[in-house]
């Protein structure tokens, strides 16, 4: 596979996830996910692996096997395995960015007094035996992020019920611009660049690579 076509196919799409990325943390709002999405804007990201086909452009034809080497499932199992070192512990996980923990904690706080449910705070989160459930809270002091982590019983009507309080009660706050978040957003623009400015460069002659490429498998 052409080295120009390699490298945008595995750019553009992490250097789009740092520009979101990096753009949601420097506005400086409460943004909630779930931590399915959030995985599979991470897939997105690494999905130029899919499409990159044989790998001799990255290892010498000697390190690997004919068969691997020259083997268009390479690259999707190389994606596999990544994708797969990055499954979340819980598909019942809410991710707050521009959030720090103490905000976190207040927001549960009073969505447990709203909903009357009964619960007991411990180091690191609560528990609902009532709903047979447990809250772990994580954060990530460095990007304003925190987590919140379901365990025991799935209960998606709990989840979905804290999902939308958390919500209503975050969307008034605001952690102001965040340096880190602008760094991120330039270092997906410089990763961007690169294909861009390929692509830009030479429309023809990327056009005509894509075809060959098209053709080898």
């Amino acid at each position: 596979m052409p080295g120009q076509v390699v490298v945008c196919t595995n750019l553009l799409p992490i250097g789009t996830y740092l520009c979101v990325l990096g753009l949601f943390h420097a506005i400086g709002r409460p943004l909630l996910t779930t931590g399915v999405r959030d995985y599979l804007a991470l897939a997105l990201a690494l999905a130029g692996l899919m499409v990159t086909g044989p790998i001799d452009y990255i290892l010498h034809s000697r390190m690997l096997p004919d068969f691997l080497v020259h083997s268009h499932l390479f690259g999707f199992g190389l994606y596999l395995l990544l994708v797969a070192a990055f499954l979340p512990r819980s598909h019942e996980r809410l991710i707050i960015y521009n959030c720090t923990e103490s905000s976190v904690v207040a927001a549960m706080r009073a969505v447990f007094d709203r909903s009357s449910l009964k619960h007991q705070e411990v180091p690191g989160g609560w528990i609902l035996p009532d709903r047979g459930v447990s809250l772990e809270l994580d954060s990530f002091p460095a990007l304003k992020n925190s987590s919140v982590y379901f365990r025991g019983i799935r209960d998606r009507e709990l989840f979905i019920q804290i999902h939308d309080d958390l919500i209503e009660l975050l969307s008034a706050t605001r952690s102001g611009w965040s340096l880190t978040g602008l760094c991120m957003a330039a270092a997906g623009g410089l990763v961007l660049a690169f294909p861009v400015w390929e692509l830009a460069r030479d429309p023809q002659n990327i056009v005509a690579l894509i075809r060959q490429v098209l053709q080898t498998w």
